[in-house]
């Protein structure tokens, strides 16, 4: 029976129609292919008893061994989504995740959990358990069904960075030759990234660009600006748009997107402090106000182009519920 399908050719509810596929099953052995997640109709698993089935819609039994690898693999997946983590593209050779504020992208030497032997969670690492749990699932399906499986090893890889205190789109590679083409060709392949920022009070200017040089002190971590070329010194260049204005009691806020020509560490926070107007919860680049009790900065665009299907890949994430606080 493990591995069959059947085309339905009356309506029909689930349970009933498997009763009538399987007579010669217990009708406890019949509920259990539904509540071990044997069952599929139409292609996609399905427990739900009274499911109305029609005419042409199609039931799958899976083999035990599969269920129970894709239950496994559903479990990695909900794990982080109980992260608060979004996967909200997923193909051989890229994911993109939706970051949750406060999460740290990867791991560093030099943070405080490092430095008190506490391991703080990081989107590298959760991610990095799912796409291995993943890969146990394919192996496993690929054995029962008789081909050779995938033993290549499963990983991803870091293509760029979100800061923890920022939410919003991040992609990483699921191979090494996938990760080094996007980074080496990223102003080609990466179309649009736009971030979106609540300033602390007006910008002199509605749109324009800010250019400067950024170099970090190691011992502060923070990003220094210069208009000028300085020595380690790395030229950022970012482009901002007002979208609006709100006001919060008597501090006055401006919505704001940005785009950036490079990508240099706290590139827009370091900008925004330089037009006058830091964003709003950064104290570390002069913020006076934290009405968002985080940092409100927000990777709300991503589009590239895949350059192994040559397809566009357009995501949004939309601004986190908390906004709605200071959205104009």
């Amino acid at each position: 029976m493990s591995g069959t399908s059947h085309i339905i050719n009356e309506p029909d509810t689930l349970l009933q129609a498997l009763f009538k596929l399987f007579p010669e099953r217990s009708r406890k052995g019949v509920k259990d292919l539904l509540s071990k997640g044997q069952v599929q109709v139409n292609g996609e698993g399905c427990t739900a008893f009274d499911r109305p089935l029609k005419k042409g819609d199609r039931i799958s039994i899976l083999p035990k061994g599969i269920s129970i690898a894709r239950a496994v693999r559903e479990d990695a997946r909900d794990e982080v989504l109980r992260s608060g983590v979004k996967i909200v593209f997923e193909d051989d050779d890229y994911i993109v995740a939706d970051k949750p504020s406060g999460l740290l992208c990867v791991s560093t030497a030099r943070g405080s959990s490092a430095k008190s032997g506490h391991k703080e969670p990081t989107l590298y690492a959760l991610l990095n358990a799912y796409i291995k749990v993943e890969a146990r699932t394919r192996r496993k399906e690929d054995l029962i069904e008789g081909r050779a499986p995938d033993r290549s090893t499963a990983k991803i890889w870091i293509v760029h960075r979100l800061d923890k205190g920022t939410s919003g789109l991040v992609i990483f590679a699921k191979n090494e030759r996938a990760k080094d083409i996007l980074q080496s060709k990223w102003k080609e392949l990466v179309l649009e990234r736009t971030y979106i920022a609540f300033l602390e009070g007006k910008p002199e200017k509605e749109q324009g660009a800010v250019q400067s040089y950024l170099v970090e002190n190691p011992k502060s971590l923070k990003m220094y600006s210069s208009p000028t070329e300085v020595r380690d010194g790395q030229l950022a260049i970012t482009h901002y748009k007002v979208l609006g204005y709100c006001r919060k009691g008597r501090q006055e806020y401006s919505k704001a997107s940005f785009s950036l020509s490079t990508g240099r560490k706290n590139q827009i926070r370091v900008h925004a402090a330089d037009l006058g107007c830091p964003i709003a919860g950064d104290e570390k680049y002069g913020a006076q106000t934290d009405p968002l009790h985080r940092l409100a900065l927000h990777a709300h665009t991503l589009v590239f182009r895949h350059p192994f299907t040559q397809k566009t890949v357009r995501l949004t994430s939309p601004l986190p519920p908390i906004f709605d606080r200071l959205d104009v």
